[in-house]
C-alpha cells in the first residue's frame, strides 16, 4: 500500500529529524524548535545521542537537513515523545504512525532506512531493468511475482511488506503466463537465494523472513542476547571496540561459521557495549576471541591471530577433540585486567 505522506521524523536516541528548506549543524535542537520542526516540515532527521555524532556527520551529508536533541536537558519533550529508553532511533510520519528503527547506529543502515521510508512499501515492478536493478538495491530485497488472480497471497505480501518495510525492500512483479506464482528473498549480504515453500501455510512468508534474513555471524546485542545464550550451540565470541575490525572478522569467518553452524553459534560484540565481558572470557580488554560452552560454562581463550580463519577453525576442532584446556579464571601477561 502506498504510503499517504512522506513526511517523516527519524529519531536517534529520542529522536532523528530533517529539517527542510533549514540548514541545520551538529548541536543539540531545544524542545520548541523540534516541535517546530515536526509541525512543519515534510520529513525530519533528528538524533540526541553523542555517540553518534561521528556517525551523524556522514548522515548530513547524504540526507537533508538535521537536528540533535539531548533527552537529559529536554526530559519532558522526549517523555511527551514515549521515548523511555536510549538509545532509541525513530521514525514519526507527520500524519502517519510511528515506526521503530532497529538497525545498527552507523550512517549508511540509517541512510537506507529513510530511502525506504519515502518509498512506497511494495514497489511496483514493469520492465526487466528495472528487476535486476530492484534486486540489488538493498541488503535483503523480498520480489512476489503474481499471477492477477492470486489476491489472497498478494494481501499477505503486502500486509508483510508494511510490517517489514523499515528494514527489507518489498517489490510486486506479474507472473508469465506459464509460471506459477512464487515469492523469493535475495540476502546481497551473504549473496544467497530463498523461495517461500507451501504458500498455502499461513505462516510461509515469515518463514521465508526469518530464513533468509538470518545472519551467519551476528552482533550480539541487549535485545538479542537471550536468543544466542538460549539456543543449545556453545557460543564463539569476537569483542573489539573498532567497528570495522568487527566487520572485518565477519567477512572473513563467514564461511568458518556456515561449517559449525549447526554446533556453534558466532557472534561479535562491541566491547563498549559489554565493558566486563572480556574479563569474563580471560581475554585482554582491548579485546579478542574466545568459544564458551554454553552447557558446562567452560570457557576457551584463543590466543592466536584472529584474522586467520585457518587458525581459529584448528581452535575449534581441538576444542571438539579434548585437546584445549579450559581457561582456568585467572590472568597471566597476556590477559589484561579491566
Amino acid at each position: 500500500m502506498v504510503r499517504q505522506s512522506l513526511s517523516s521524523v527519524l529519531v536517534q536516541c529520542g529522536l532523528l529529524a530533517s529539517c527542510a528548506n533549514m540548514v541545520c549543524a551538529s548541536e543539540f535542537s531545544g524542545a520548541t524548535e523540534v516541535k517546530k520542526l515536526l509541525a512543519h516540515n515534510e520529513y525530519t532527521l533528528l538524533a540526541c545521542n553523542k555517540k553518534l555524532l561521528k556517525e551523524w556527520k556522514t548522515v548530513e551529508k547524504n540526507v537533508a537537513s538535521t537536528a540533535t536533541i539531548d533527552c537529559a536537558a529536554a526530559s519532558g519533550f522526549c517523555h511527551e515523545m514515549d521515548v523511555v529508553s536510549l538509545p532509541a532511533i525513530r521514525l514519526y510520519q507527520k500524519d502517519g504512525p510511528t515506526t521503530r528503527y532497529r538497525g545498527p547506529r552507523r550512517a549508511s543502515p540509517i541512510e537506507a532506512f529513510v530511502k525506504r521510508a519515502l518509498r512506497p512499501s511494495v514497489q511496483d515492478i514493469a520492465k526487466q531493468q528495472q528487476l535486476d536493478d530492484f534486486l540489488t538495491s538493498d541488503d535483503y530485497v523480498f520480489l512476489a511475482q503474481l499471477h492477477s488472480d492470486d489476491k489472497s497471497l498478494d494481501a499477505r505480501f503486502r500486509n508483510l511488506a508494511e510490517e517489514f518495510y523499515d528494514r527489507y525492500s518489498f517489490g510486486m512483479a506479474s507472473a508469465a503466463d506459464a509460471s506459477s506464482s512464487g515469492i523469493w528473498c535475495y540476502n546481497n549480504v551473504d549473496e544467497s537465494e530463498h523461495t517461500a515453500t507451501d504458500l498455502d501455510d499461513a505462516d510461509a512468508l515469515k518463514k521465508l523472513v526469518d530464513v533468509c534474513t538470518a545472519e551467519v555471524i551476528p552482533q550480539l546485542t541487549r535485545r538479542n542476547e537471550l536468543t544466542h545464550l538460549s539456543s543449545g550451540r556453545s557460543l564463539v565470541y569476537y569483542l573489539s571496540k573498532n567497528e570495522a575490525h568487527r566487520q572485518a572478522y565477519t567477512k572473513n569467518l563467514k564461511s568458518t561459521a556456515q561449517q559449525y553452524a549447526q554446533f556453534l553459534t558466532f557472534v561479535t560484540v562491541d566491547s563498549n557495549e559489554y565493558p566486563d565481558l572480556a574479563r569474563n572470557l580471560g581475554i585482554r580488554s582491548t579485546g579478542g576471541l574466545a568459544v564458551q560452552n554454553v552447557h558446562n560454562g567452560q570457557v576457551f581463550p584463543f590466543k592466536g591471530d584472529t584474522t586467520s580463519s585457518h587458525q581459529i577453525g584448528q581452535f575449534i576442532v581441538a576444542i571438539s577433540e579434548g585437546k584445549a584446556e579450559p581457561w582456568d579464571g585467572t590472568y597471566n601477561e597476556g590477559h589484561d585486567e579491566l
